[in-house]
This record gives structure tokens, C-alpha cells and sequence, in this order.
């Protein structure tokens, strides 16, 4: 009788890839550090995944799955779409906070020069245009609910994503102006806090200065106070 797959094993090597591009800011790990460091054998890579490609996309897979599922939910609870907003933003932080390996490796198998590979693609229908789509859902929910202006979702999707990302890829900053490379729990809500009201704030159907965003072009119209 075969021996039945070891998805155990299986997730180790998901788990040691992880948290070697997490430890070292890069996506490159190779299968000899992968068997040293899950004290796994190097063949294993290629029975569960074919080769590293296989389980950098298997990884990417595992954890953007988590975020989809995420803002699925957020998405059906009964709360209002500027309280979804700021939740969708901080989940984005803190996922990356735990994983701020993810949106590199994500950007690492949607490179330019392989746009055109099966691992692009997979990305693209699994994860990329699922999520673009459920924001448009959440935007669409609070231009109806008169707390959003009109945006471009493809817009949107790009800056928040680069906003709640570049905190963990800005390292260096870090490093010059705090004397510490690695985020802490006291930097990150505060980043959190901070990523949520400009974006909160920079969508808002209702800006700080008494404008008014008109719901048909998304132009902001100031309101005279006077009766």
C-alpha cells in the first residue's frame, strides 16, 4: 500500500520558505537552506511542488487565500462600508505584519519578465483579480451609502496595497530614523492608525473642510454655511 502524503511535511516546507524570506527581506531561498532549516529532505520540494517555483506559488496561494477569505466576510457583516474600509486596512497591515514576506513574493511571481508564465496567471485569477473585484464591492457599497466618493478601483487597489506594504520593505528608513530595522507592535498600530485616516479621509464623500463630494463625478463641492 502507498504511503499516504505527509501534509505536515508538507506545510514545514511552506513554513520554513516563509519565514527564511521573512528573516532576510528577499524571496530567494534555495532548496538546500529549505532542507536545513526544516530539517527536511531537499526531494521533498519537488514530490509536494515539482520544484522551489511550485512551492513559492503554493505558498503565495496558502496565504493570499487567507486575505481573500478575510474581506469575503468583512465584506457580508452588517457594518457600515467606512467601518469595513478601516478594518480591510488594518487586516492588510497586520497580515503583512506576520507575513511581510507576501506582497514581494506576490510581486516576484507577477514580474514583467514572467508575466506570461502559469504561475502569473495563477496568481492573477486566484488572488489578484478576486480582491480587485471584492474592493470594488466595498467601494461600490460606500459611494450607494453616500460615505465614498467615486474612485477608480484599480487606483485604489494600488495605493492601499503600496501604502500598507511599504512600512515592512522601508527597513531602511527604519533603521536611519529609529535605530531599529524590524517593526514593532507600538509602530505598527500606529501605522495602522495612520494608513486608515489618510485613506478614510482621502475617499470620504464628506472631506474635512465642510466639501461635499458630488455622488455622480466625485468632485468636491463646498457648501456655504450661511442659511
Amino acid at each position: 500500500m502507498a504511503q499516504a502524503p505527509d501534509f505536515n511535511a508538507r506545510e514545514r516546507l511552506l513554513d520554513t520558505a516563509g519565514q527564511l524570506m521573512g528573516d532576510r527581506h528577499a524571496t530567494d531561498v534555495s532548496l538546500s537552506e529549505l532542507a536545513e532549516h526544516s530539517g527536511l529532505n531537499s526531494a521533498l520540494v519537488k514530490y509536494y511542488f515539482g520544484n522551489k517555483d511550485g512551492l513559492l506559488l503554493a505558498l503565495a496561494e496558502r496565504d493570499g487565500a487567507v486575505a481573500l477569505r478575510d474581506l469575503q466576510q468583512l465584506l457580508q457583516q452588517d457594518l457600515s462600508p467606512t467601518e469595513k474600509l478601516r478594518r480591510h486596512i488594518g487586516g492588510i497591515i497586520n497580515n503583512f505584519y506576520r507575513r511581510p514576506y507576501l506582497n514581494r513574493l506576490l510581486h516576484s511571481l507577477l514580474d514583467s519578465r514572467r508575466a506570461d508564465s502559469a504561475a502569473a496567471r495563477q496568481i492573477t485569477k486566484t488572488f489578484i483579480d478576486p480582491v480587485l473585484e471584492l474592493q470594488r464591492e466595498l467601494l461600490d457599497q460606500g459611494v450607494r451609502a453616500g460615505e465614498f466618493r467615486s474612485i477608480e478601483p484599480m487606483l485604489f487597489y494600488v495605493s492601499v496595497l503600496g501604502a500598507c506594504d511599504h512600512l515592512f520593505n522601508a527597513r531602511y528608513a527604519l533603521q536611519h530614523f529609529s535605530g531599529r530595522s524590524t517593526v514593532s507592535d507600538a509602530v505598527r498600530e500606529r501605522y495602522v492608525a495612520h494608513v486608515i485616516d489618510i485613506f478614510v479621509n482621502g475617499i470620504s464623500a464628506r472631506p474635512r473642510g465642510g466639501a461635499v463630494a458630488d455622488r455622480r463625478t466625485g468632485k468636491s463641492v463646498q457648501h456655504s454655511s450661511k442659511g
